[in-house]
C-alpha cells in the first residue's frame, strides 16, 4: 500500500511541478516590458520617459514595478486591491512622498526612491 501511496504522490508532483506550469498572461501597460520572474510578475517600465506611473492596463497581480529612471515627479494612489510587494521608483524627479500615494498598498515589503530630490516625506506615509 505504501508503494501505491508513493507512486501516487510522484505523479501529483510531477504534474503540477514549476516545470509543467504556464502560468497565465496578465495586463501589461503598453509602455512596459511585461514577464515572469519564477512565479512573480514583474512590469518593467524602466526607461521609457513616462511622466506618471501607467495605472491603465496595471495588473493588480503585480509583484514588481519597475518605474526606474523616469520623469515620474508624484505617485498618485494606486489602484483598491493591488498586490504589489516591490516598488522601484530610483532617479525619477519626485521631491515629496505624500500618504495617500502609498494608500491600499497593504502587501509592500520594499521601496527604492534613491536618486530623486526628496524634500518631504508624510510622517504616516507608509503606516
Amino acid at each position: 500500500m505504501f508503494k501505491h501511496f508513493a507512486l501516487l504522490i510522484v505523479i501529483i508532483v510531477a504534474r503540477f511541478s514549476p516545470a509543467n506550469f504556464t502560468p497565465p498572461d496578465l495586463e501589461c501597460p503598453e509602455e512596459c516590458d511585461c514577464h515572469y520572474f519564477r512565479i512573480n510578475w514583474v512590469t518593467d517600465c524602466s526607461e521609457s520617459n513616462l511622466t506618471s506611473i501607467p495605472h491603465e492596463g496595471l495588473s493588480l497581480d503585480v509583484y514588481i514595478l519597475n518605474m526606474n529612471d523616469n520623469n515620474i515627479s508624484e505617485i498618485e494612489t494606486f489602484p483598491e486591491n493591488i498586490k504589489l510587494r516591490s516598488l522601484h521608483m530610483a532617479d525619477n524627479q519626485l521631491t515629496h512622498l505624500k500618504r495617500e500615494s502609498f494608500h491600499g498598498l497593504n502587501f509592500l515589503l520594499d521601496a527604492d526612491f534613491s536618486g530623486n530630490q526628496i524634500q518631504h516625506i508624510d510622517p504616516d506615509a507608509f503606516k
